[in-house]
Parts: structure tokens; sequence; C-alpha cells
């Protein structure tokens, strides 16, 4: 790292460590907003309002919804982007307390949305901050993206926000989400496979009359639950299939049903294709008489735009050494003293649009542990979470830096 880099590193774990309090006065306002997926809408805003509190040079609300802030006019773009909304923030009771009144305990913060993905969003927004008012201004320019709906369909928002900004040209992403403080290189993508049985619908009392497209469909299903034989990648692993809903079409439950969609989870290794995907299951499908297709989610949002999505999202990867994932590991280092530590998601974020669909480099990082993510007991460390902002920084100014 050059003698200019350090010193940026300094001036922001200084500028980090003096405004812990207010970071998480911060985390705590946001989280007092119900922004489940798409009702997002009081939260953007409020968002929108503090990047220019914060006196951001640019801020934005796309068509789709989603929120953008810019800090500085340096030769090489940056993004990164967290997701605003949350899951359904359940009930005081499960959790001991109001979930939207994040609770504070021996350096932890706890409530919806803390770990998923509200901590993530807020760090960056500090990072922007942080780059800003210690005049780095010029060695990059910073985009925050508060996005909206990867708790549903990810990946379909940040698409419609790529395209409705095209002026912003990034050459480097950041994804924040939950990674136990590990720069992420790469994960598994998705599919959702729709697949249709059909029978002859009949009266229970009168069966014999009909042909059961549930007792027809469940060699298929059988025979995807035995499914191992996939593609298998030296870094992201092996693909995985699991059938997790089954839609009988009857009229009543005095009907047996006529048809039977099974709709199944196909996680992607890295180059499978959609065909490659309806390819392997031919077999499986002679067995039930069954169709296949990838299916296609319609998404509207908060604002009323309108998404068409087809639910096909590729794996992605950058290798170890790739400058990006260089930046990143070292910001880390040079923020905590500490080497950091390089892996991968088990899970899909925005990275399958920003990173597998675009080709843009991008990297993974955040504060939190992913198994607390969606569940009643989301408790963020702190001091991870200030670390993180000045993570988020530091990446962006030596990502811009080396590719001088």
């Amino acid at each position: 790292m050059t003698p200019k880099l350090q010193e940026m590193a300094k001036a922001i774990k200084g500028w980090m460590g003096a405004h812990e309090e207010e970071m998480v006065a911060c985390l705590r306002d946001l989280v007092r907003f119900d922004s489940t997926t798409y009702h997002e809408g009081e939260a953007v805003a409020w968002l929108a309002r503090k990047l220019k509190d914060y006196r951001y040079d640019e801020v934005r609300v796309d068509p789709a919804g989603n929120c953008l802030g810019r800090v500085g006019s340096g030769p090489m773009t940056v993004l990164a982007d967290a997701h605003i909304d949350t899951v359904e923030p359940g009930s005081s009771a499960d959790w001991g307390f109001n979930p939207l009144e994040a609770r504070i305990e021996a350096g932890f913060i706890m409530g919806r949305g803390v770990v998923d993905d509200k901590g993530c969003l807020v760090a960056m927004v500090f990072a922007g901050r942080a780059i800003k008012e210690l005049g780095f201004g010029e060695a990059c320019t910073f985009w925050v993206s508060g996005s909206i709906s990867e708790e549903d369909v990810e990946g379909s928002c940040v698409r419609a926000m790529m395209e409705t900004n095209q002026d912003i040209k990034p050459r480097l992403i950041i994804v924040g989400e939950s990674s136990e403080m590990m720069v992420v290189r790469g994960h598994k993508g998705r599919a959702l496979v729709r697949m249709v049985v059909k029978g002859k619908a009949a009266h229970a009392a009168t069966a014999w009359m009909g042909e059961n497209a549930l007792i027809k469909a469940l060699p298929l299903i059988k025979a995807i639950d035995g499914m191992d034989d996939f593609k298998e990648h030296p870094f992201l692993g092996k693909g995985s299939i699991e059938v997790t809903k089954v839609i009988c079409d009857t009229p009543s439950l005095n009907t047996i049903p006529g048809k039977v969609t099974v709709i199944a989870d196909r996680r992607i290794s890295l180059g499978e294709t959609q065909q490659d995907l309806l390819d392997e299951l031919k077999p499986l499908l002679a067995l039930s008489d069954a169709t296949a297709t990838i299916d296609t989610e319609e998404v509207k949002t908060y604002t009323g735009y309108d998404i068409v999505q087809t639910d096909y999202f590729p794996s992605w990867q950058l290798e170890e050494d790739h400058p990006a994932v260089r930046a990143a590991t070292s910001a880390y280092a040079a923020i905590t003293g500490k080497p950091a530590k390089i892996g991968k998601w088990d899970f899909c974020t925005n990275a399958t649009y920003l990173c597998g669909i675009t080709g843009i480099p991008s990297v993974g990082f955040g504060p939190g542990d992913e198994s607390l993510c969606h569940s009643t007991a989301e408790t963020l460390s702190i001091e991870d979470f200030v670390v993180s902002a000045g993570v988020y920084a530091l990446t962006a100014l030596i990502a811009s830096e080396e590719s001088r």
C-alpha cells in the first residue's frame, strides 16, 4: 500500500471511530421503518433526505424506487449496493421486544434488518460521507445504492436500477451482505423451475373416472429428491435441486386434481445455462409425462414500476488475485490490522445480476452472521458495523488508486 493510501486508511479509521454513536443512531432510525419488500417507500424517502443532510453531491430515486447517492468525481466509479427491504418484522412476543425499536446491549444492536441488510446500507452511507468529509472526493466517484425488493426476486430491481441509470458506469461493485467480515469473491446462482403434470379432474367419489395428477406427479417428485449428479466447480461446489412447492389445480377438496404444478429451487454452479437445467430434467419429466420451464416473476415495486424477470440468476466468481479482491483484502487489513479471510456466500444476492449478468467485477463484504438473517435473533456487533464502513470506503479508494 502506498504512503498516500496509508494516510487515507489512518484518516478513515479515525473518522469512523469519532462517528460511531452517530452511525448507531442512524441505523436505529432506519430500523424504525417497516420496509418489508414492496413497502419500502417511507424508508427510501428517509434515506434520500439523509443523504442530502450528509451533503452528498447527488441524490436520486429512480423510477423503480431505488435510492442512489454520489460523492466525489474521481476517474473510477465504484458502486456500493445494499438492499433496504426486509422480511416481515415478526411479533414483539417472539422477539422479546419491538423489533422495529432496535435494542442495544453489551456492544450489540438487535432488531429486524440490522444484519439483513440495513447495517450494511448505513455503513456504506457513512463510507461515502467519510470520503467526502475527509476530502478524498477527487480520488474516486462513489455511489451508494439503497436497492429495493431483494428479498423476493433478488437481482430484479438492481437490474431496473442499472437500466434506468445508464449514466452510472461502475468499474467495481461492492455488495453489502452479512459475511462475518469475510471478503466474498463468488456464490452460486439460482433458478426456479416450474413443472406441470396433467391428469383429469373428477369427483373424489368417482375418482376412477379421472386421473389424479398429484399421484401421477409422485415419481417425478421422488426422482428430483434423489438427484445428486450435478456439475461441480472447485470453488463454488455442486449445484442442487429441491422441491419447494406443489400446487394442485382443483375446484374443491372433494375433487382429484386435474393438474399439478411442481416448483423446484435449483442452485446453479458456474456456467450452467437455462437449457442445461431443462435438459437434465428430461428423463425425470418422462416419469410423469410432465413439462418444464424456467419460471417468470412479475414484480410491481412500491412506485408501481413493472418488472418481468426470468427466474434464472447465474453464479459468479472472481479469482483470488483479482484486483477487486486485492483491494478489499488490503482495505480490511489496513483498517483492522489483521489479514482478511476470503470465501464465498452460500446464499444468493444482488450480485447474481450485478456481476453474474453484467460482468462488472464485484466483491461482497459485510458485518453480521448470515445464520441470523430472517430470524428473531438478528444481532449485529457494533464494532464490526463501524469497521465495515471503513473497509467499504478504503476498498473504493484503493481500487481507484491502483487503476490509475
